[in-house]
């Protein structure tokens, strides 16, 4: 198969096209109401009451920290494990990183972090813990909670929209809530995101912020706003959401069975997840490195799911993260996304167990 595959990539259909172009011919190209009614659609569907649309992921979470009054003197607990703009997000607000270690049980509990990993870095400093759903695997939220005790909760929910913990939809367990758009997400709008949250001081507070004109008293308010064009695709992908992630299990059963006996560690199946990443599990960096030369040789686009993890970005020490340490040496992910066609995903199959028999 002569072209390239890519690693991820937004499903789009011809109803997403025309939506757009609708919105754009409509004249109502800023924030309005198609942006309240996705809004309201995704306040229905996660099951809370309120919902701030945003230009990031990144943005949403900026927001979901200010919101809580997070600020310098500070401290919030976040995982190693996860790309660099959660980090990011905690820097803005000056706050000072405390990175958590993912749990060692990563076939039970994905490669998230866990009440034990989050405990000992509790401090009276703690202002916030970022807990993130990681690769659309639920983290077991119940326990982390009943060790946070009255420190509030950010789910990060970019990678898991439409996934569930005992039956309540990701998104629905913490004080906030954000989710991301970004074109290689669940769903996309390009760029885009959205804070969630039952509170309703929170929602003023999230308000307030993105404010920045008509309002008698100033505060700093920041531009994050979602546009209308953006949400007209937001609600158009929204439709298809069933569909897209049936299609990303269909795919990972392809996967499981044909994978079942070449001697890489598969993702095990976890209730509620959905299959945002499908990650394999190398033996060592060795390994794979060559499987993902081989793969990209034969034109498929495979990553390491985290580029880097946040301690090495901090310069600490990597004893400390072995977990981590772990996950990022031996990880790989390959292409799980609804467009695949059957041909493409039987090129992978046979690409990948062709590759490794080489190793």
């Amino acid at each position: 198969m002569p072209k390239i595959i890519s690693h991820s990539k937004p499903t789009v259909s011809a109803e997403d096209i025309l939506a757009v172009k609708e919105q754009v011919a409509s004249g109502m190209h800023a924030t309005g109401p198609k942006t309240k009614k996705f809004e309201n659609k995704m306040c229905k569907f996660i099951g809370v009451k309120y919902a701030k649309a945003t230009n990031s992921g990144t943005a949403a979470l900026h927001l979901a920290l200010l919101s809580l009054g997070v600020g310098k003197g500070d401290e919030v607990i976040l995982p190693s494990y996860v790309c660099e703009s959660v980090l990011s997000a905690v820097n803005y607000t000056g706050a000072k990183p405390v990175l958590a270690n993912i749990d060692s049980d990563f076939e039970n509990n994905g490669f998230n972090i866990s009440a034990k990993t989050i405990k000992p870095l509790i401090t009276k400093k703690t202002k916030a813990i970022i807990v993130i759903h990681l690769f659309g695997v639920p983290a077991n939220i119940h326990e982390i909670k009943k060790i946070s005790k009255k420190i509030p909760i950010i789910e990060d929910c970019a990678q898991s929209l439409g996934a569930s913990y005992k039956g309540k939809m990701l998104g629905s367990f913490g004080n906030l809530s954000i989710f991301s758009f970004y074109a290689t997400k669940v769903i996309s709008t390009g760029h885009g995101g959205m804070v969630l949250t039952n509170s309703k001081p929170l929602k003023k507070n999230l308000d307030n912020l993105t404010q920045y004109d008509n309002k008698e008293k100033y505060n700093i308010a920041y531009n994050y706003d979602l546009t209308d064009i953006q949400s007209a695709l937001g609600l158009s992908q929204l439709l298809r959401l069933e569909y897209f992630l049936k299609r990303r299990q269909e795919i990972a059963k392809e996967y499981d069975k044909a994978f079942s006996r070449i001697g890489l560690g598969l993702p095990k199946k976890i209730n509620g997840e959905i299959k945002f990443r499908y990650v394999i599990r190398t033996k060592n960096s060795t390994q794979l490195k060559a499987l993902k030369e081989k793969l990209q040789k034969k034109g498929i686009i495979v990553s390491q799911p985290v580029f880097k993890p946040l301690h090495r970005c901090l310069g600490l020490n990597p004893k400390t993260f072995k977990n981590t340490e772990h996950a990022q040496n031996t990880n790989l992910s390959i292409p799980i996304y609804p467009s695949l066609t059957n041909e493409e995903v039987d090129y992978i199959k046979k690409s990948l167990i062709s590759s490794v028999s080489y190793l």
